[in-house]
This record gives structure tokens, C-alpha cells and sequence, in this order.
């Protein structure tokens, strides 16, 4: 998000977004535990999807501590099941409250889009990939690779 919205005009870059996006042919997400707590990461996967990109080109990428594979492998896979975008946060409140405010005129409720995101990680299978990805073969693999992201 940093590198394609900038972040001393966040509010005329985000009327962008969709733009953005649109010349994507991939969307790669660096998915920790915390990734679906913030909304602007919930924002951008939505968007992606909504202007016509296909789930099949959402690539997940599980960023795990190493030591903590197993509880960071849980956390988010709770994530996912118990997703609500009025639990997420943003850095700034102001651009929560902006956000939610859009989602609730878009869709009548904060259901309703809870409904279409987890329709959304349901079809990228995020669920099925996150437990996949997760052997213990590879817990040991992915541990020390991508705990370095993090």
C-alpha cells in the first residue's frame, strides 16, 4: 500500500485505488496474523475482486514468526473464520469511520460486506490453502523464510 498509495495525499491517491489495481494481473498477499484486522488490507483484496480481478490471480503468502509457526498458522486461520470488518483497525480512526461509513451505504450493513469478503477468501480458498501450507514439512521451510518479512 505504501508503495502505490501516496502517503502525504492519502485520500485523492485512494479515489485511485480501483486504477491501481486494475493493472494488476496478480494480487500477492503477505498474509500475517494481523492481516485481516486492517482495513485498508481488507479494502484493497475487496476492490481487487469487485473491478474484475479473478480470485484464481490472489496469491497467499502466510508470513509466520519462526518459533511461532503453529500459533501464527492458528491466529490467522481464526482470523478468517471469524472475520468482521467493524473489529479492524486503521492507523488513522478518522479513515475507519470514512470507510465503514462507505461500506454501510454500499451494502446496508457491515454484515453484508463481511458476508462478500469471507465469499471472497472462501473462492481465493485461503482456508483450504492456509492449512495446506502449513505441514509440518514445511512449517520449518516457511518459518524461517518468510518470519524474515515480518
Amino acid at each position: 500500500d505504501k508503495f502505490c498509495i501516496d502517503q502525504t495525499n492519502i485520500d485523492a491517491d485512494l479515489q485511485c485505488l480501483p486504477i491501481f489495481l486494475s493493472g494488476c494481473e496478480e494480487l500477492v498477499v503477505f498474509c500475517g496474523p494481523t492481516y485481516l484486522s486492517r482495513l485498508w488490507c481488507v479494502m484493497e483484496l475487496f476492490t481487487f475482486v469487485h473491478i474484475g480481478g479473478s480470485v484464481q490471480s490472489i496469491k497467499l503468502m502466510p508470513v509466520v514468526r519462526s518459533g511461532s509457526e503453529r500459533e501464527d498458522e492458528t491466529a490467522i486461520r481464526e482470523s478468517f473464520q471469524n472475520f468482521d470488518a467493524a473489529n479492524c483497525n486503521c492507523y488513522n480512526d478518522g479513515d475507519k469511520e470514512k470507510m465503514l461509513s462507505i461500506i454501510r451505504t454500499a451494502f446496508g450493513h457491515i454484515g453484508e460486506f463481511n458476508l462478500a469478503v469471507s465469499s471472497i477468501l472462501r473462492d481465493v480458498g485461503f482456508f483450504r490453502r492456509i492449512t495446506t501450507l502449513f505441514t509440518e514439512s514445511d512449517l520449518r521451510t516457511q518459518g524461517s523464510v518468510l518470519s524474515t518479512l515480518s
